[in-house]
Order: structure tokens, then sequence, then C-alpha cells
């Protein structure tokens, strides 16, 4: 696995560069976290954005319930879903690579929608949330 520090891009060498470098280096790390303090930095949940939009999650969550399903079983289970919503949602998890589509050549014309790995971390990740929603509101 290769060192990706700043030490082992500049090799140690302390030049006007590289001293300078250090210091973006160092200001870029300090400035990626907009908490103040210590712990866990959520600024990488706000490239996830998508994940808070209405039905994202209980999209994943029924697939996930499932293994596999089609456009109007996911439709069914979950209840006040739109067709246009469901749609705009699976393309929108299938771009992310949460979601696969899988096309079947029959007639009439077959699409199962199941989770991909990284669907399925998000899935496990999202079933604490779940149980605790549950005991606790």
């Amino acid at each position: 696995m290769a060192e990706t520090s700043l030490h082992a891009v500049t090799k140690g060498r302390q030049t006007r560069v590289n001293r300078r470098l250090r210091r973006q280096f160092v200001q870029m790390s300090t400035d990626s976290c907009r908490m103040k303090g210590s712990g866990y930095c959520p600024r990488p949940l706000e490239k996830t954005t998508f994940l808070s939009r209405k039905w994202t999650l209980s999209i994943i969550v029924t697939i996930g319930n499932f293994g596999s399903l089609r456009f109007n079983d996911l439709l069914r289970r979950i209840d006040g879903i739109t067709q246009k919503t469901l749609s705009e949602r699976l393309q929108e998890l299938e771009r992310y690579k949460l979601v696969s589509r899988q096309s079947f050549a029959e007639k009439p014309p077959r699409v199962e929608y199941s989770l991909t790995h990284n669907g399925q971390k998000v899935r496990k990740a999202v079933l604490p949330l779940i149980k605790l929603a549950e005991s606790s509101f």
C-alpha cells in the first residue's frame, strides 16, 4: 500500500516549495471539517445528501428485505410512494451504484432491482437507526 502522506510526497526534503506544500497540506486537513472540537467529522455525510431524500432509505431497506424486487412489487410494498418518485429514486440509486437493475429478455419484459455490495452496507448501517426509532420514539 503506497503511503500518501505529505512526507512521502516530499521525501522529507525541506525546501521552500516543500514547506509551502506542508503548510497547504496542514491547512487542507484542518479546513476539511467544519466541526469544532474532536471526534468524528460529519463532513463526509454532506456528499451523500441523496440518502436523505424522501423514500430513498425505504427503497434500500425494502429491496434488502426481499433480495430482489420488480418495480410494481416495490410500488406495492412502499405505501404512499408514487411511480414517478420510485422511478427517479431507483435511477439515482443506480447512478450511485447502490442498486443494480437487471433486465430479462422475456415477453413481457421483466426487470428486477437488487442491492449492490455498497447498497447492502448502507442497509446494514441504517438498521440500528431503525431499531432505535422503533424503540425510542
